[in-house]
């Protein structure tokens, strides 16, 4: 049993952070730059009949850049989407309350949770008894503590990434989620908080949130390909932001809001009036 749960959790781990390095592999041989020798990213093209030049200029570089997929959509949002952000947290909730069913099912060596303590004194007595207690130091496995919760930190940091928000805003909502609606929310009704967890979860679960984003990045750039498979392509997808991936697969489009109204353009001096015109503002 344990043989098995340490070999499907290094495969999970492992096969999400291949899609970097499979991109890269695929884009070595075809990735061709465009632009003649003497241009580069940071150069600028003048010509004429008689002459053609390359001017050097300075650029600001952003490392967070939105990429637009061939249907239209952004890929982050432009701007936070906490509708989006909403949706994808009501299916962690289902999915880990799920997750609990399956963990309470499983042998108590692998959950180290006292079933029949909780049978006899009750489920929402424990759950206090646990919060008293906590934090302590847990002795969970280390493919626990080490593999799955920073895999599920950043599980939780591509739910907030992936909807438009900032590193740090991810890193936050990471942490609530980890410490507030797990370690001292569903966990807490069979366990007592974990100091490592609370701590190893939203931060390493960061770092490797932020890798799942550029990875997403770039399979959705190769139209959701890895190694040319879409199969591979969508199952990493899944692995690195399984609720925003499972939204778009459901038809998700942001909402459109359009605003129309008449105001002063300019004003006339010939005729002393004020020149009015229609301004139409859409976000999405």
């Amino acid at each position: 049993m344990k043989l098995f749960k340490h070999v499907l959790y290094a495969f999970i781990i492992l096969l999400s952070q291949n899609t970097v390095f499979a991109q890269l592999v695929e884009d070595t041989p075809t990735n061709q730059n465009q632009l003649p020798p003497f241009l580069t990213t940071n150069s600028i093209a003048y010509s004429d009949s008689q002459i053609e030049k390359a001017y050097n200029y300075k650029m600001l570089t952003l490392g967070d850049t939105t990429l637009m997929l061939k249907n239209g959509t952004a890929y982050p949002p432009a701007k936070r989407d906490y509708r989006r952000l909403g949706y994808a947290s009501a299916m962690y909730a289902g999915t880990a309350t799920l997750a609990f069913g399956l963990l309470w099912v499983m042998p108590e060596s692998v959950s180290n949770w006292d079933k029949e303590e909780i049978k006899e004194k009750g489920v929402l007595w424990k759950w206090k008894e646990n919060v008293k207690a906590g934090p302590v130091w847990d002795e969970d496995d280390w493919v626990l503590n080490w593999i799955t919760h920073p895999y599920s930190g950043g599980v939780y940091y591509m739910t907030a990434r992936s909807s438009g928000f900032t590193i740090f805003e991810s890193f936050l909502y990471s942490a609530f989620m980890s410490t507030c609606f797990w370690e001292y929310g569903i966990e807490a009704f069979a366990e007592i908080p974990s100091k490592q967890d609370l701590i190893i979860t939203p931060v390493l679960g960061s770092v490797v949130g932020e890798g799942f984003f550029y990875a997403k990045k770039n399979i959705l750039r190769h139209d959701r390909r890895v190694l040319k498979s879409r199969f591979l392509g969508y199952t990493s997808l899944l692995l690195m932001d399984p609720f925003n991936t499972l939204l778009d697969s459901f038809g998700y489009k942001e909402k459109i809001k359009t605003q129309m109204n008449v105001a002063p353009v300019g004003f006339d001096q010939g005729t002393n009036r004020t020149i009015w015109g229609v301004n139409l503002n859409m976000q999405f």
